[in-house]
């Protein structure tokens, strides 16, 4: 039998919309705008807190020739981070006053997205990519069915983008019978899916062999002292380990609807440090596995992606959901060294993860406040 859910979600979500082929000139001219929003931010920084500009006009004096619109957001995301001693990068930001989105129909029949937003000389509309999925949101923002927040001008390597921030309306609150999955995370299976007896698994030996790769690379660079280096392996690192996030966590969700999920059950991560112990595979992988992998983000994907699918979110407490039986509620001391979980009392045997996972979706630790 399905339990009956309740819920009422407003949900936002950033889309990456990419800038239509720049020209040089445009790409310089939003590299100093981004140079310039930096420099603010660090001048902004070293001054007293008393006598710090609250108004772009009080600020111009301390600007390189900002725009108002981006001196103002600039001022708000600098408070936003409030324990902030210095900027590495600070990236121009727009508000829904002074960034749009339009579109156009083109020659062919098809249509042209395009976005404006001031600049160094003037207010410019330039051309971007759009995917049909970012298009569908597109579409529910020209028609007010979305709301538009902040847009951030933003260069990752030699492409720029516009990191638009979107709400999407509340849906009005109703039941809907379905099933509940729970999800299990770890190191040695990433992450582990069950709702009704059907079990989705996502392997961690793959990703952690590519981690232990860029760790041997970033110990090559760290001896070498090659510190540019570094940082660009470090943001690859990120880049990729995000992209791996987004398609597990869309491939989750895709499972959730396919099962007829209303309601999906993840452990509760607050406080909750990964660096447990862990074998050293072989000694050239440093001992690097995935105990640093970025699982909180993994669960945010998940909680956007099923928000927009409908499907409600829960976290639970993570006692004993490794050490209970999750057909007869035995409780056994330590978890298995292998990886099945096998009951002394039903005498069942599971994957120890899949195990787990059935006891997050059932909830027997009760849930998290």
């Amino acid at each position: 039998m399905g339990e009956e859910v309740k819920y009422k979600m407003e949900q936002t979500l950033t889309i990456k919309l990419k800038l239509y082929k720049p020209t040089l000139a445009k790409q310089k001219m939003y590299q100093e705008m981004a140079d310039r929003c930096t420099a603010f931010a660090n001048r902004y920084l070293q001054l007293d807190p008393k006598n710090r500009p609250k108004t772009s006009k009080q600020a111009q004096q301390y600007s390189d020739k900002l725009p108002s619109a981006v001196l103002n957001q600039a001022i708000k995301d600098i408070k936003a981070n409030k324990n902030a001693k210095r900027f590495k990068r600070l990236w121009p930001n727009f508000n829904n006053q002074n960034f749009r989105v339009e579109k156009e129909a083109s020659q062919n029949g098809g249509a042209v997205w395009k976005v404006s937003f001031p600049t160094l000389e003037k207010r410019v509309g330039v051309p971007i990519e759009v995917s049909a999925y970012q298009e569908k949101y597109l579409e529910m923002l020209l028609s007010g069915q979305a709301k538009q927040g902040a847009a951030r001008l933003v260069r990752r390597g030699r492409n720029w983008f516009i990191h638009l921030s979107l709400t999407v309306p509340a849906a009005e609150e109703k039941s809907r019978t379905g099933k509940i999955m729970g999800i299990d995370l770890g190191q040695i299976d990433l992450l582990v899916a069950t709702v009704a007896g059907q079990t989705l698994f996502f392997s961690g030996a793959p990703l952690a062999y590519i981690r232990r790769r860029f760790a041997k690379l970033r110990h090559s660079l760290q001896k070498a002292g090659a510190h540019r280096a570094l940082k660009r392996l470090g943001d690859r690192e990120h880049h990729w380990a995000t992209d791996v996030n987004h398609k597990i966590s869309r491939a989750v969700v895709e499972f959730a609807r396919s099962q007829g999920v209303s309601l999906i059950r993840m452990e509760d991560l607050t406080g909750v440090r990964w660096a447990t112990r862990q074998r050293k595979v072989q000694k050239r992988d440093h001992g690097r596995n995935l105990d640093y992998w970025p699982y909180y983000q993994l669960q945010q994907f998940i909680k956007y992606k099923a928000a927009l699918a409908r499907i409600q979110v829960e976290p639970v407490n993570r006692n004993n959901t490794s050490l209970t039986c999750s057909r007869c509620g035995e409780i056994v001391k330590s978890r298995p060294r292998g990886r099945w979980f096998k009951c002394p009392r039903c005498k069942r045997t599971m994957h120890v993860d899949a195990n787990a996972a059935s006891n997050i979706a059932q909830a027997i630790s009760g849930l998290a406040a």
